[in-house]
């Protein structure tokens, strides 16, 4: 009776609540939670003259929501991280390998185990969670934003309901993937698939809104998302699957599914318990193939990864040469980073911009936007008024208090070199992004390491 009364408890409190090296590894990745959130909001702050502050002024912002709104994604896709690396402990796989099968035919009760599985598991990532939010409060603080209180709330419900979701679903996995790297590939498919959940169903309209947010009941207000509603009902039905498939499956001593193990030239065949029919599962070289077939999509995305980084770092160093003095010209076009607002709202600060190249010959017409040199620069401005080879070039756009016209000039129509087709804004602030220390890390130092270690990690992900 000690045995039965001591080993379950025991165990969770290894694994989850009381021991020492768990706590301090939870404290440590809480804090760097809340570090990682605030680096990135400094991060975003270089980018503030970019697209980013038109599409997402929630994490532009100088205040607490800003900081807060970085936190609760980072905390969510990085805590999907340690889910994936931590996976065979924190779900539920040791019940493929029997571990719950000798403890449940001595007389445990399979849904009390459950429950207290999924406590601990709670448990961690509350503690994870909360701690990491109250040291992005307290490092905010240093920068002296006002202090909302009433948006706190929801935020803080917002990024933990994430979490459930993610873990509940998670715990599912493990109870249906055959694989140990199946189920770490549903985890982190899934944690995308939620938050494109929430963006179909109009939940973003309501976190980005600072005004909204200021009221935690307008989370639940389901004429404007679904997702709570929705939210309730995934949760309650995946708590139900595994709570019966748990105790199910762990009744039944389980064979090793991973079916590589096979030997080529042997087949698995199982009798169905509901059909009584022969089934094959499985051929020994088949499973071998499928799983070769995940290993070489992984390797095809690591190079697709690098392949792309440094073509970002080849294109933002041809970009870069397109500065004061001189132009670089790519198949008839000239890239330019636009680092003013004298063109606004036509063409905007740090937006990317295509000019077509021209000859002397090209007819320059009213109204249009031409590169042109002077005195060794580059200027970008309208053409006013044509008069033969003279034409006079203004800017659309003056700061407050400046008499308009006064920066018109007259330019020859040989100092025209290109006339304006095009920008791209997500460009511009990629490479404005790709300059800032964050970035060079991104493009050129991950993809450096990758390059040179890929057979490791290649061999990392196949064991």
């Amino acid at each position: 009776m000690i045995y039965r009364n001591s080993f379950l408890k025991k165990e969770l409190r290894q694994a989850y609540t009381e021991n020492k090296i768990s706590t301090n590894r939870k404290i440590a990745f809480a804090l760097f939670l809340g570090l990682i959130s605030f680096a990135f909001y400094f991060v975003f702050q270089t980018l503030q003259e970019s697209v980013l502050s038109d599409v997402v002024p929630e994490i532009m912002q100088p205040s607490y929501f800003s900081t807060l709104y970085i936190y609760i994604h980072l905390a969510y896709f990085l805590s999907a991280g340690y889910y994936i690396i931590y996976y065979d402990t924190l779900f539920f796989s040791e019940i493929r390998k029997n571990s719950w099968y000798l403890m449940i035919h001595m007389g445990y009760n399979p849904a009390r185990m459950f429950f207290s599985k999924l406590l601990a598991l709670g448990y961690t990532a509350l503690f994870v969670y909360t701690l990491g939010f109250a040291a992005i409060i307290l490092l905010t603080a240093l920068l002296k934003f006002p202090f909302i209180f009433a948006y706190l709330p929801s935020l803080y419900l917002v990024g933990f309901t994430d979490l459930v979701m993610l873990t509940i679903l998670s715990m599912v996995f493990s109870l249906y993937a055959r694989t140990i790297i199946n189920a770490r590939y549903w985890i982190g498919v899934s944690a995308f698939l939620i938050l494109l959940l929430k963006i179909v169903l109009g939940h973003y309209d309501v976190i980005s809104n600072r005004i909204a947010m200021q009221n935690i009941f307008n989370l639940f207000d389901m004429n404007t998302s679904l997702y709570f509603p929705l939210w309730i009902v995934v949760v309650i039905i995946c708590g139900l699957v595994c709570l019966f498939r748990a105790g199910n499956l762990a009744r039944y001593y389980n064979l090793s599914e991973d079916l590589s193990l096979l030997p080529p030239d042997v087949s698995l065949i199982l009798m169905n318990s509901k059909t009584e029919k022969k089934e094959l599962v499985a051929i020994g070289g088949k499973q071998i193939v499928e799983r070769k077939l995940i290993h070489k999509v992984v390797t095809v995305l690591l190079a697709a990864f690098i392949g792309v980084a440094l073509a970002i770092n080849v294109f933002i160093i041809v970009i870069n040469a397109s500065s004061t003095g001189q132009e670089v010209s790519i198949r008839g076009v000239i890239p330019f980073i636009f680092q003013s607002n004298t063109m606004e709202p036509e063409i905007m600060v740090n937006d990317l911009t295509y000019f077509q190249r021209i000859d002397p010959q090209y007819p320059v017409e009213l109204e249009q936007i031409v590169l042109f040199k002077e005195n060794n620069v580059l200027y970008i401005e309208r053409v006013a008024e044509i008069h033969g080879d003279r034409l006079v070039v203004d800017i659309d756009n003056y700061p407050p208090m400046s008499q308009i016209g006064a920066m018109k000039k007259t330019i020859s129509r040989e100092n025209i070199h290109g006339v304006y087709s095009g920008r791209n804004r997500w460009l511009g602030a990629l490479i404005l992004f790709a300059n800032t220390i964050m970035g060079r890390i991104l493009f050129l130092l991950i993809p450096a390491i990758l390059l040179f270690y890929h057979e490791q990690i290649v061999k990392l992900l196949k064991r």
